[in-house]
């Protein structure tokens, strides 16, 4: 049998090996770096706006109830008719009149742009409180995927070398899996 020659020596599998890491490591440092940056204000500001929606939300939600009539004037007009109907026949006084039965009162409706500002306000508190969520989710994302990763590349050991950038490859590929990257863009 022939013996097989081998291609590269042991130091320039070794060069290429720190070339590869540092090559994973530049790129999945700058995307995290660039998402982390895009996403840093997503929540705060999302959260701010919330408070602020909140407070337009519980002044004009109580605008949906419509007010109901004042029953006051119809008592006061019953009571008057039976008043004037009173009878008086030596030992009962009675009325002609029949006692107050108090009728549905009509409820005034609710105006449609009110109903539409409300929708729209509720909407929009929806909206960015989802943001913020999908914000700070995808945070807590990228920090997963930096926790457990060593910081520099400095190791002789060709294997743990290899190991850093298999797994910051493999930790990239399940970020682009799960289409990380589209969250970040939809996060307003």
């Amino acid at each position: 049998m022939e013996q097989r020659k081998e291609l590269f020596t042991r130091e320039e599998k070794e060069k290429a090996y720190a070339q590869l890491a540092g090559t994973v490591k530049a790129y999945s440092d700058e995307t995290i770096k660039r998402w982390t940056a895009d996403i840093d204000g997503s929540p705060v500001y999302g959260g701010l706006l919330s408070a602020i929606v909140s407070t337009f939300n519980a002044q004009t939600y109580s605008s949906l109830t419509p007010t109901p009539r004042d029953p006051t004037p119809a008592i006061l007009q019953q009571i008057s008719i039976q008043l004037a109907s009173l009878s008086v026949n030596s030992p009962f006084i009675n009325s002609t009149h029949p006692a107050y039965q108090q009728a549905k009162a009509m409820a005034s409706s609710v105006p449609t742009a009110m109903v539409w500002v409300n929708a729209l306000w509720f909407s929009s508190l929806i909206l960015s409180l989802s943001a913020a969520s999908i914000g700070m989710m995808v945070k807590q994302w990228l920090n997963q995927y930096v926790s457990g990763l060593p910081p520099e590349t400095t190791s002789s050991d060709r294997h743990e070398t290899l190991e850093s950038a298999r797994l910051r490859q493999y930790r990239l590929n399940n970020l682009e899996k799960w289409r990380v990257d589209l969250f970040v863009l939809a996060i307003p």
